[in-house]
């Protein structure tokens, strides 16, 4: 059975901190309410949770379509 998850759409975070005007990691991250090592990681993986999620809609009115994605996880060394 395929395992999914839910990642931000490509370039997301970087587009919107650039539109927010925000020139700071450590801003836009209070903005939406995380720490910076959540943000960081958030552009590491492209993992989107439900907490940036709730965090970019309060500070920017993003609903969820506009932000994520669900995509399917390769899970690799796996065998049948």
């Amino acid at each position: 059975m395929a395992e999914y998850k839910m990642q931000f759409r490509d370039g997301f975070l970087d587009r919107t901190k650039l539109m927010s005007g925000l020139k700071t990691d450590e801003a836009f991250a209070g903005a939406i309410g995380v720490s910076e090592s959540v943000l960081a990681r958030a552009k590491k993986t492209n993992e989107c949770t439900p907490l940036m999620l709730i965090g970019l809609y309060k500070a920017f009115g993003f609903q969820p379509g506009e932000v994520s994605q669900i995509r399917p996880v390769e899970n690799m060394g796996k065998t049948a």
